[in-house]
């Protein structure tokens, strides 16, 4: 497990220097000390004498009039939304949390101000009181990120020490494909979403079919992650072949319900993509028809859709590229199924007689005769603390696919439930399932 304490007070330099130069000259001190925030940026990591394995990092926050608290919300939460309360010193406008991370972190965090503490559950919680959210002021990083019609400033951060993501970001001194939006009306989901196409460099009908790659909530993939990019940059490095991406809405910005209908094994959603989707991507664009050119992908219950849509149509797809998948059946997943129609549609992954097996896809996977199929899995280590048991699952998975002979990459990363992580994730992923084999 790591050692990130949430539960002691853990004292920064930072923090420490500061209450000593209060001591000499409180107004002095804390001017020096904002101006000195605002010019370093949030959070702030130091060093651990003689430790090569963690940091400190301090969360910040100033706040001149009474406020009952500031709480920070980020996977290091675990059962209780209090381990996220920011200690203050006294008698300044000073509130920090000190946390005890390992080297190579990088993730997302929100701030709360006058959070009621209840319910204790830091996810229900987060919903339940997103109006009390608040920027950092200190921190420029940040992805606008929507739910239910609300806007999350989720802040971005990374350690010093953070591996590299060497495919992601626009580059300038390359060639750059193209995206275009359309609309995908549905008979068979009685809804409409919208779709970006990709299209690489140098795009042709005349080309032998391109690659193809289709990725679940991928307009959040596009604008969080800059997925277009990272596939200009790996076609310009040749770590792949040039490729086609139809990056998927999936209603997460305007109803997250819906998407926690269609995203879990669901044979409708299947028939959409199988029977509506793809017959018009492969009308209007020279993708493959070869299943082993063909990459599906998704994050958390995209992952899932990945994994099962794959499961029944291994013909179409070969390669998936699972990201934190949600494979385990969970009590919260009737938070949003409440204002959902319908659910006796879905496979038995919702069932209430999963509850204490759960993990109903990766049993049939068990239980079935090996297919055709690679995947690529990764999830954050951040996740053993998800009451999801999102860690525990990708583990169990992985371990039943070996078992059964797939070929499997596994790669467990120091960050949580997150698209800046992902976004690191699309490139290796990619480069793993089907990049350009070099010789030696």
């Amino acid at each position: 497990m790591l050692d990130i304490n949430n539960k002691s007070i853990l004292i920064s330099p930072i923090i420490s220097r500061l209450q000593k130069d209060i001591k000499i000259n409180k107004n002095k001190a804390l001017s020096e000390f904002w101006k000195r925030v605002e010019k370093m940026g949030t959070p702030i990591f130091d060093q651990i004498k003689g430790d090569n394995k963690y940091n400190l990092m301090t969360f910040l926050a100033r706040e001149n009039e009474k406020v009952e608290n500031i709480v920070c919300f980020s996977t290091f939460l675990t059962e209780d939304i209090k381990e996220g309360l920011f200690d203050r010193i006294e008698d300044t406008n000073v509130y920090y949390k000190t946390y005890k991370v390992p080297k190579e972190i990088r993730d997302t965090y929100i701030f709360f101000k006058n959070n009621p503490l209840i319910p204790k559950d830091p996810s229900e919680n987060l919903f339940k009181y997103i109006n009390l959210i608040f920027k950092d002021p200190f921190n420029s990083k940040i992805q606008k990120f929507e739910v239910d019609g609300f806007q999350l400033p989720l802040h971005e951060f990374e350690s010093p020490d953070a591996p590299l993501q060497p495919f992601y970001g626009k580059r300038i001194n390359i060639d750059h494909g193209s995206i275009k939006e359309f609309t995908s009306n549905s008979k068979i989901l009685k809804n409409s979403r919208k779709v970006l196409v990709y299209t690489p460099p140098k795009y042709s009908k005349d080309h032998s079919p391109y690659h193809f790659l289709l990725l679940f909530d991928g307009i959040l993939f596009e604008e969080l992650g800059k997925v277009s990019s990272t596939l200009d940059n790996l076609i310009a490095a040749d770590k792949i072949p040039p490729l086609i991406a139809l990056m998927l809405e999936n209603f997460l910005s305007s109803n997250i319900a819906q998407r926690s209908y269609e995203l879990p094994p669901n044979p409708k959603f299947l028939a959409y993509i199988i029977k509506e989707l793809l017959p018009w991507v492969r009308e209007n664009y020279n993708i493959t028809s070869d299943p082993s050119h063909s990459v599906i992908a998704g994050a958390s219950y995209g992952g899932v859709a990945a994994s099962f849509i794959a499961f029944k149509k291994p013909e179409i797809f070969t390669n998936v590229l699972s990201m934190s998948g949600a494979y385990s059946w969970y009590p919260g997943a009737d938070y949003w199924l409440q204002r959902v129609k319908d659910i006796e549609d879905l496979e038995h992954w919702w069932s209430k007689e999963d509850e204490e097996e759960g993990e109903w896809l990766i049993r049939q996977f068990a239980q079935t005769k090996k297919l055709h199929l690679k995947f690529y899995m990764d999830v954050g280590i951040l996740e053993k603390n998800d009451p999801t048991q999102l860690f525990i699952s990708n583990h169990h998975f992985r371990n039943v696919l070996k078992t059964k002979g797939y070929p499997v990459s596994y790669v467990e990363f120091l960050g949580g439930h997150d698209f800046v992580c992902w976004r690191g994730s699309i490139a290796d992923g990619l480069i793993y399932l089907i990049g350009k084999q070099k010789q030696i």
